[in-house]
């Protein structure tokens, strides 16, 4: 498995805007599979955030997973959020989420965010596993969610993006601060 970019794979959109409108289509109040296409297509970033991520096997997608910008109206003073983190049900409980995850939080950290925050309707216990916290409860879209956050710190190292032209992919390698 390799997670690109999606600015480097955005043939993906159409199957993950498709899993996005199946899974939190009538949640979110999405008209149409339009609505999660036109969200996917604004983050079509490497170096800034709004960006999304995504998961290959092969040319396959099978997880996904962004970076946004005020993803709450109600709580305009958490600005940095993770959302959007999708794992193909046949691909689940092998550790991919996480991985999205995590790499979001570096990256975003690598931008010099301190504070993450997310909402979930149903993923708490998963979040907690990997140390977020609750920081509140409201209702969305007549569901009670929760809202996390997660403290960044400073990366250790910084990520140089490099071209493999064996796999005609992006991959991410650290090198240490000077």
């Amino acid at each position: 498995m390799v997670i690109k970019y999606l600015a480097d794979c955005p043939q993906t959109i159409p199957v993950l805007a498709a899993w996005m409108f199946d899974y939190w289509g009538d949640k979110y109040g999405m008209h149409s599979v339009q609505d999660p296409i036109d969200a996917l297509s604004q983050r079509l970033y490497r170096n800034r955030i709004p960006l999304a991520l995504v998961a290959m096997s092969g040319s396959r997608p099978v997880a996904t997973a962004s970076l946004k910008i005020q993803e709450l109206a109600t709580h305009k003073h958490f600005y940095h959020w993770l959302g959007s983190v999708f794992v193909a049900p046949e691909f689940r409980r092998r550790g991919i989420g996480s991985a999205l995850v995590s790499r979001c939080e570096a990256r975003a950290a690598e931008f010099g965010v301190t504070n993450l925050f997310l909402l979930t309707p149903d993923r708490e216990g998963f979040y907690r596993k990997l140390n977020w916290t609750p920081v509140d409860r409201p209702i969305y879209h007549g569901m009670h969610v929760v809202v996390m956050k997660k403290r960044l710190a400073a990366p250790a190292f910084r990520s140089m993006l490099y071209y493999s032209n064996a796999e005609r992919d992006y991959r991410i390698a650290d090198f240490p601060r000077f």
